[in-house]
């Protein structure tokens, strides 16, 4: 990227976002205040760019490179970000609804206050991250890997990680901090070292979970399976 084109300026438009995405140019800029629905973003580099009120539904961004970026107040529902790699992001009141981050790898990350509500992370990779006063509801972690992720403000009625799915999951040193997981299933995942301690876990399903190293005292197991 030429030095003329990293100082062109916030793109401000679809038109001129389109431009730097065929040039592969979008690295470190801003990029705020239009809408681009099911825009096409795969497989490029969106290094230290920030992105901010921005209406990005529907987007195609399978195998893009989001690193070191900041998203403020934009749509990115139903948005595929498939094989993606998510690195040092920093996501504020933002709505992930229905965003598909089916195998993505998710590298130190501090996601919220956002809603991400049936958010798809199937087997993607989650390291040293941070979910923040988040909606996670119906979220799909089934046969992902999260090592050190931490879910902060789940204690309050306000959000909650209820009906998740965790089937076939690893987690190792993962802290839940006294989440709301009613309804959560873990079938077949295995939590080591994980910390769950006062987390509602009513009515889950740990069918087949193997809980190794973890501490679940004052976690609530009214009608959960086993």
């Amino acid at each position: 990227m030429s030095d003329q084109s990293a100082d062109a300026g916030v793109v401000q438009s679809r038109v001129q976002l389109e431009r730097l995405v065929a040039d592969d140019e979008l690295a470190g800029r801003t990029i705020a205040g239009f809408a681009a629905q099911s825009v096409g973003l795969r497989s490029i580099d969106l290094d230290g760019v920030t992105i901010e009120r921005l209406d990005l539904r529907g987007a195609d961004a399978d195998d893009t490179r989001l690193e070191r970026a900041e998203l403020k107040q934009t749509d990115l529902r139903t948005s595929q970000w498939k094989g993606a790699l998510w690195h040092r992001v920093r996501a504020k009141d933002c709505d992930l609804t229905e965003l598909d981050l089916t195998g993505a790898q998710l590298l130190r990350c501090e996601l919220g206050p956002v809603r991400m509500a049936r958010i798809r992370l199937h087997r993607a990779r989650i390291q040293e991250s941070k979910f923040v006063d988040s909606e996670l509801y119906s979220a799909d972690f089934a046969n992902a890997v999260l090592l050190k992720v931490t879910f902060e403000g789940y204690e309050h009625a306000t959000v909650s990680l209820s009906r998740t799915d965790w089937t076939g999951a690893s987690l190792f040193e993962v802290d839940f901090k006294r989440a709301n997981l009613y309804g959560a299933n873990f079938r077949g995942a295995v939590l080591v070292r994980c910390d769950l301690r006062g987390v509602n876990l009513c009515s889950a399903d740990l069918t087949g979970a193997r809980l190794i190293g973890c501490d679940t005292t004052g976690a609530d197991l009214d009608g959960a399976t086993f």
